[in-house]
């Protein structure tokens, strides 16, 4: 996916990923190493939304089935080391015990995945009963394990002396024969141990056979209850199963739940984001406080969990596979090779257009180069938008910079305040008692929604407003306005 830990923070899939709780530790491990889909795997990522589908609609028709599957989940731990250990070695009781409590919980997940009559793509599981014959041999399928004498004649032989000896020790009173008597059950105990571990090492070997078996059986726990987990989220969200498009992305009423969280909890709502990329470079306008970058990230959010195999926050999706996604926005500094924010900008996109000229790409450009100075960063974006439409991957770039869609390019704008009364806003304004100064006024008459444009568009001028709303002194305004008449943009 290319994206780092505090991008993924940033766009929104550290708190999707947080929202899974899997029942199970396979699921946790899927959780935290989430497969990234890639074009030749397009046919395992269909299969991870059939699966979903499948749950979903279990889930629609008989929530219990889905709740007596989650709860034969819950008992398994996580055995992945003591398997480790088997490949090398023999294993002690306490981990024989955990191998059959392995096999008896998946027996009860058997059943109960029958019960729901689900049918899931590379999700099987296999029997166990002979290996779990090898360590409940009296086929009681109880969870207790020990060491049981019919393991072995020699072992039985031991354990019948050492228990006459210890019956000779509680019953003798002479004090010189109660010590070779105990001397006796020293080295009794050492046959013992010696036996024991012939054992170990006898069922060791039995379970090793059975290694890729239990190994088969791990991951069709962790993929079904990973996807379980997958079909909850999609329902909590109502999200959708994405079209698999192969030249553009689009999305209908796209959503971003952390930050609709954050909005909740402000007594906000948030405005659900439509858009449609082609290949080559789309631009996105719209002043500060527009919302551009809530939109951006919102795409390279859906995008990724698209390519995690998660259904999507939107009412339809189209969505390609591709090679890599790459978001480039704040905090790009480098501190440890000492570079400023544009320098850090300037060296990762070098690298991502290295590889966009060989490979299929989606690439997210947040306000590109508006860290060096406009006339400079005007330029550079310029240049980097026309750059990037002559590929074949899709781009995005947000940008508050005039004169930048000269070119055959993509273009959405912020709708902002442009179809806003203002004399009427500057009145609620005015009348407002809030100690923000009206910026909550303001952000509430903000229209996040994008509008397809065309042409040589020039960015809205809502920053002028917003001064003017926010009673900015006359001289200061007057000197803002005329410049907004006399500025030329030099490009």
């Amino acid at each position: 996916m290319f994206l780092r830990d505090e991008q993924k923070d940033a766009i929104g899939l550290t708190f999707i990923l947080n929202e899974i709780l899997p029942d199970s530790p396979y699921s946790d491990i899927r959780t935290r190493n989430a497969k990234f889909y890639r074009a030749d795997e397009k046919q395992e990522l269909l299969d991870e939304f059939y699966n979903i589908s499948q749950i979903l609609a279990c889930v629609e028709a008989d929530g219990d089935c889905i709740a007596a599957l989650r709860r034969a989940l819950m008992p398994f731990k996580n055995i992945d080391n003591i398997l480790k250990k088997l490949e090398r070695s023999y294993l002690h009781e306490i981990e024989f015990f955990d191998l059959k409590g392995f096999m008896l919980s998946l027996g009860k997940l058997k059943g109960a995945f029958s019960d729901a009559n689900i049918r899931l793509m590379d999700v099987e599981f296999i029997d166990m009963e002979e290996a779990l014959n090898i360590l409940d041999p009296d086929s009681k399928r109880m969870a207790p394990f020990y060491l049981n004498e019919q393991y072995s004649e020699e072992l039985w032989d031991v354990r019948k002396e050492k228990s006459r000896i210890e019956r000779l020790i509680h019953e003798e009173k002479d004090k010189g024969k109660l010590e070779e008597l105990k001397t006796k059950r020293t080295f009794i105990v050492a046959k013992e141990d010696e036996a024991e571990t012939v054992v170990k090492k006898m069922l060791s070997e039995k379970l090793c056979e059975f290694l890729p078996v239990f190994r088969s059986n791990i991951n069709a726990i962790g993929k079904l209850d990973f996807t379980i987990q997958k079909a909850i989220l999609a329902k909590k969200y109502n999200a959708v199963c994405p079209d698999i498009e192969e030249d553009s992305v689009e999305f209908v009423e796209m959503l971003n739940p952390e930050v609709e969280a954050v909005l909740k909890e402000r007594g906000k709502s948030f405005t659900p984001i439509s858009i449609k990329l082609s290949a080559g470079t789309t631009l996105l306008t719209g002043a500060n406080m527009g919302g551009k970058s809530v939109a951006v990230k919102t795409a390279v959010l859906n995008i990724c969990l698209c390519h995690m195999g998660f259904f999507v926050f939107a009412k339809r999706a189209k969505i390609p596979i591709f090679d890599g996604i790459y978001l480039i926005s704040e905090d790009m500094q480098s501190l440890e090779d000492g570079l400023s924010t544009f320098g850090a900008e300037i060296m990762s996109f070098n690298s991502i257009a290295r590889q966009a000229e060989k490979e299929y790409l989606f690439i997210a450009l947040d306000e590109f180069a508006r860290s060096t100075n406009p006339e400079e960063g005007a330029v550079v974006v310029r240049a980097v938008s026309r750059f990037l439409n002559t590929l074949k991957s899709i781009s995005i770039i947000t940008t508050h910079y005039d004169n930048i869609a000269e070119g055959n390019f993509g273009q959405y704008q912020v709708a902002g305040l442009k179809n806003l009364d203002f004399e009427n806003l500057a009145k609620e304004i005015e009348n407002s008692t809030s100690t923000s100064k009206g910026i909550d006024l303001i952000a509430a008459h903000m229209d996040y929604r994008l509008i397809p444009v065309s042409g040589k568009n020039e960015p809205p001028r809502d920053a002028l407003n917003i001064c003017r709303l926010l009673g900015t002194p006359h001289q200061i305004m007057n000197a803002i306005e005329e410049g907004y008449i006399n500025n030329t943009p030099k490009i």
